[in-house]
């Protein structure tokens, strides 16, 4: 069980977020040319991609470490991949979902511990409330103009959107019949899901995402009443739809894109359900940590998760299939791009931050988690 933050943290995270604002509405694309040319460092194209890393100087480091909200496949997947275009660096990786993972930095760092290279978190306030924690170490690499400001940091260079997960609703066609099968948001809080239905833990910065928005879309008592169903709740997606495939249970609340392709494409008997109303959708962000112990082969990493390899690695690893939001990107696999999707991605970062408190205790309580 996550632990919960104290009111202080809680305050703090809070007070951190809304001084952040007032910057996060500033102008960003003169900001990418005025940081770029003011870092004054010389570029190397190596695999079709630019970088402003040292790769000579990466190569001596010869290691970095990388803190991820993905899953373990998923996390040993893209540092082999970097590995193959640079065999001479190793990388390494550390994974636990968004808030344990910002509880884990957090504590490292007030015990003046730098370990981790490159973070990446899965929720927006994390890596903002990370952002005015000093956590980053500003880079602008030469991939930034390939982004639209949006998906840049404000200022240019502390992190970036690597990708956008979205989630919708996958059910057992073998367990549920074609009747009472959903189509939309509100066919999850009917009772025939009673003990039949899963979701992630409240340290899922996706599943927070969902419960914000469509709390908004249908008020508090949508999760009130979906509480009465008694959902399971787990880690990671792979338990999610692990549990769906098998018949364990018949719906899942929080099926991520990304999830149910890898099942289906095994042969899973299951459904992908794009309610209407849209899907709920998170970016997840990626930057240089702040004291970083390999910082050359950190901005090597970070450049190449920016190109078009690292993306298309993102975009079509199985245990990934995130959508790009790089301007040149191709379409995700079955030819679908998120454009082609209804996104509910929160914007009011400080009315999102407002609510974590409700939300984790909610989430703990209807789990059996407190």
């Amino acid at each position: 069980m996550e632990t919960k933050p104290s009111k202080i943290q809680a305050a703090t995270r809070r007070q951190a977020l809304k001084a952040g604002l007032a910057v996060a509405t500033l102008p960003l694309i003169p900001a990418i040319a005025r940081q770029a040319a003011a870092q004054e460092r010389k570029t190397t194209t190596v695999h079709g991609f630019e970088t402003a890393a040292d790769i000579a100087k990466a190569e001596q480091e010869g290691e970095f470490l990388y803190y991820t909200h993905d899953s373990e496949p998923a996390a040993a997947g893209i540092v082999e991949a970097f590995g193959k275009d640079f065999p001479k660096i190793k990388g390494k990786y550390f994974r636990l979902q968004n808030s344990s993972l910002f509880s884990k930095v957090l504590s490292e760092r007030q015990a003046g511990q730098y370990n981790v290279d490159v973070i990446q978190f899965s929720e927006p306030t994390t890596a903002l409330d990370f952002q005015k924690r000093g956590g980053y170490t500003r880079y602008v690499s030469p991939q930034a103009s390939f982004y639209a400001p949006e998906h840049l940091s404000n200022p240019v260079g502390d992190y970036f959107w690597v990708g956008v997960t979205f989630a919708g609703i996958a059910y057992n066609t073998e367990k549920v019949k074609p009747e009472d099968a959903p189509k939309g948001w509100k066919d999850i809080v009917k009772p025939i899901w009673a003990n039949a239905v899963n979701v992630k833990q409240s340290n899922s910065g996706m599943q927070f995402v969902q419960w914000y928005e469509l709390r908004k879309l249908y008020g508090d008592n949508f999760w009130k009443e979906f509480a009465k169903l008694k959902p399971r709740g787990f880690d990671s997606r792979v338990q999610l739809f692990d549990r769906l495939a098998k018949g364990d249970d018949k719906l899942c609340a929080l099926a991520e894109f990304a999830g149910y392709l890898l099942h289906k494409e095994k042969g899973a008997p299951i459904a992908f359900v794009a309610p209407e109303d849209g899907l709920p959708a998170s970016p997840l962000l990626n930057g240089v940590a702040d004291r970083a112990p390999h910082p050359q082969a950190a901005r090597l990493f970070v450049d190449w998760m920016m190109s078009p390899r690292g993306q298309a690695h993102q975009q079509n690893d199985k245990y990934l299939y995130y959508g790009s939001v790089r301007k040149d990107a191709p379409p995700m696999p079955g030819g679908t791009r998120l454009s082609n999707y209804k996104l509910l991605t929160p914007t009011d970062m400080t009315a999102l931050m407002a609510t974590r408190d409700a939300f984790n205790a909610e989430w703990n309580k209807m789990l059996g988690m407190l």
